[in-house]
């Protein structure tokens, strides 16, 4: 019988880069091992920059749904030397850790929806903001259009940084599950999802592994490709779904 957060003997595989360390340390922590394959990868857009960095002191609301748009925004910034304390834009994140690496470059948040997805954002941002507001959604290429479609705003979009699957890291993940059939593997993003299901799925199905996930859009692309959730974490973090695990097995073998 395992004891309240015990992860001994359970390995957890991550299939995105954290951006700290906190998760492979609870993972630690909690007795358990970390493998980290991130299946996709991120590099910065600039074919877009000499027409928003102009524009930028015309926006009313800068939006953030992602901490590799917050460190590709800094790069535009740091290259263009546009000081952060001359943006007058108010600024509106989604997620506590988007929140937070905005915060670290000196911008101050006005607006986090309660839950940590565009749906929710949507749904929530009317209530800070009034229809006149010009807003800029600094986004990755692979971004849904319910920024853009869900609000009654003006919303332009800078698409900042695109997103491509890192195919060394599936053949290696492959590899390693096939040896270790038994892991806990964690999605955090349905691009992680879909890269897993053609590039691994194909040949070693998702029966003999269990799955984790951020969020409800993460899991729902689990499911459209035929895998189990067997772990969902509603905060959109990696520690909490390092929690959550450790939860799940306690609840298993209590």
């Amino acid at each position: 019988m395992s004891k309240k957060g015990d992860l001994r003997g359970q390995t957890i595989v991550f299939t995105g880069q954290p951006k700290s360390s906190e998760a492979f340390l609870e993972v630690e922590r909690l007795g358990g091992k970390v493998q980290a394959f991130p299946l996709i990868r991120t590099q910065e857009l600039t074919n877009q920059d000499d027409i928003f960095i102009i524009k930028l002191p015309s926006y009313d609301w800068l939006i953030f749904t992602s901490q590799n748009a917050v460190s590709a925004f800094e790069e535009k910034l740091t290259r263009d030397q546009v000081a952060v304390d001359n943006l007058k834009c108010k600024i509106a994140a989604v997620g506590k850790n988007t929140a937070r690496a905005l915060e670290k470059i000196g911008f101050h948040v006005s607006f986090t929806p309660t839950t940590y997805s565009a749906d929710e954002f949507v749904q929530q941002f009317s209530h800070v903001s009034n229809q006149s507001e010009h807003c800029l959604f600094l986004r990755g290429s692979l971004a849904k259009a319910t920024i853009r479609t869900g609000l009654s705003q003006q919303v332009d979009e800078w698409t900042v940084y695109e997103t491509l699957p890192d195919v060394k890291n599936a053949v290696r993940l492959s590899t390693y599950i096939k040896e270790h059939p038994t892991v806990f593997v964690a999605f955090a993003s349905p691009s992680a999802v879909h890269i897993y299901a053609t590039e691994i799925a194909q040949e070693i199905g998702w029966k003999h592994i269990k799955i984790a996930a951020i969020g409800h859009v993460t899991a729902a692309a689990l499911l459209n490709h035929g895998a189990a959730v067997h772990v969902q974490a509603t905060t959109y973090t990696w520690l909490a779904l390092v929690q959550e695990i450790a939860n799940w097995k306690d609840d298993l073998y209590s």
